[in-house]
Formats: C-alpha cells, structure tokens, sequence
C-alpha cells in the first residue's frame, strides 16, 4: 500500500515555504507557479487537499469567483485555510493603513502599490465561504509578526473584553462540501 503527499496549493505565497505547490503574481524563492489568480486557477477539477492563503483575499476584485475556483480545485472534503485583514481591527482606523478613503498604501521596500478592495469582518468571511459552498470548521482572530503587534497587544488591555478590535487578521479554516 503506497501513501502520497497530499497535495497543497498556498496562493498568494509570497516568500512563504508552506505548501507543495505555491503560486503568487510575482516570481519568489519559492514560487513554484506564476499567474494572476484573479484569471482563474490553472489546475484540473478536485485536485488539491488543501488551499491556504494569507493576506490575498483583501486584495482581490472578485472574491466569490475566487472562492468557486478554490472550490473547484480541493477535493470533496479538502480544507481551506484564509488568512485576511480584520475590518475591526482599530489600529487600521487610527493608522489610516487599511481605510481613510484610499483602501490601500504604498510598500516602502518595493515602492509598489499594496491595492485592498476590502476588509472583512468574521460575519462577512463566513458569508462568502458558505455561498460558495464550505462548511465552517471555525473563524478565529490572529496576530501578525510586524512591529505593530505590541500597539495590538497594549490595546488588548485597554479593549480587553472586545478583542475583534486588537486583532489585525482573521483566519476562517472550512472545508468543501
């Protein structure tokens, strides 16, 4: 009996290491695939066992037909795993990162233009995913490893028992069904 490596597609992969196959706009280290994921995804019908993304669906014109070409692609059962901004996060309204007119800002390194369409809280992440047809397994706050993260944690002392407003992501793992 012969077990194979499931099959992991991380989209919007950026310098990351997770994920078998790992695709982003722009060629990386560890890009494996180069496209435009707004285009479509370019792999065969229930293929994957899992889809992984972080701080992509933010930036995305379309994000239902993104979640159905997702869909597409995992398996029956596969999990998805969707790490985005959190609409609620205050430090996004004092900042003027995230909101302030213009939803978007300019990367210092790159001197490229880092364009959000949207921002999500956990209410809006759940709708997008049931309509496209997975099952919630949970929808939980995450913390981000800038310099900002000490800003959030002092918040979380002084919003203590309203935490949506101190973290800056959410993460809503579901599966297809």
């Amino acid at each position: 009996m012969t077990t194979t490596e499931p099959r992991i597609l991380n989209l919007g992969c950026g310098n990351q290491t997770y994920g078998t196959y790992r695709v982003d706009i722009t060629p990386t280290k560890t890009t494996t695939h180069v496209f435009d994921v707004e285009k479509g995804l370019v792999f065969p019908d229930s293929y994957f066992d899992e889809v992984y993304e972080q701080n992509l669906f933010e930036h995305l014109k379309n994000p239902n037909f993104h979640l159905m070409e997702i869909r597409r692609v995992l398996k029956p059962g596969g999990r998805l795993t969707l790490i985005t901004d959190n609409a609620a996060c205050i430090r996004y309204y004092l900042l003027r990162t995230h909101t302030g007119g213009y939803m978007g800002h300019r990367n210092l390194l790159t001197r490229s233009s880092d364009k959000h369409y949207a921002i999500y809280t956990k209410e809006h992440l759940k709708n997008h995913v049931v309509s496209a047809g997975f099952e919630v397994v949970s929808i939980h706050f995450v913390e981000t490893d800038y310099v900002t993260r000490f800003m959030d944690k002092l918040f979380r002392k002084i919003f203590f028992p309203l935490k949506s407003l101190t973290y800056p992501r959410i993460c809503v793992v579901s599966k297809k069904i």
